[in-house]
């Protein structure tokens, strides 16, 4: 890949070139993008606020309701995991559980278990665990460059 910056006055344009099915192409377009992708959902206060992909380091079900946590909060959503998961894959976001997903962008270490699986510690300290199942998945995203 081919990285080119050309200053110049006035407005910003950015051109991406590459072939279509690329998904290296693909993963740069939803890296452009992701500022202007929000989940808008309530806080403590029941205040709509914008939460974007890249400030979650965590999220997770309990008693079927879904929470989000950032560096400095938390928010019950209204979107499942899964939605999480499929909308922002590219950006870092992955399935650790079946009621968990992480942002492999806020990891700080990570550390072998016994039975397969990896204790992910997360930029706020707090440890999340990567069940068997996923930590294959897991090794994989790592190889790729997350």
């Amino acid at each position: 890949m081919e990285v080119r910056v050309e200053y110049s006055s006035g407005d910003v344009e950015v051109v991406v070139r590459g072939p279509k099915d690329s998904p290296e192409l693909l993963r740069i377009l939803d890296l452009l993008n992701a500022d202007n992708q929000r989940l808008w959902d309530l806080d403590e206060e029941k205040r709509a606020v914008p939460i974007s992909p890249k400030s979650i380091v965590w999220a997770e079900v309990v008693d079927n309701k879904a929470f989000v946590y950032t560096e400095n909060s938390f928010y019950e959503v209204s979107v499942g995991l899964g939605e999480l998961e499929n909308r922002w894959e590219s950006l870092g976001i992955f399935r650790c559980a079946k009621s968990s997903v992480i942002n492999l962008n806020a990891v700080h270490a990570l550390r072998s278990c016994p039975g397969g699986r990896i204790e992910a510690i997360m930029v706020t300290g707090e440890k999340v665990m990567v069940f068997r199942r996923y930590a294959p998945l897991l090794r994989g995203r790592i190889q790729e460059g997350v």
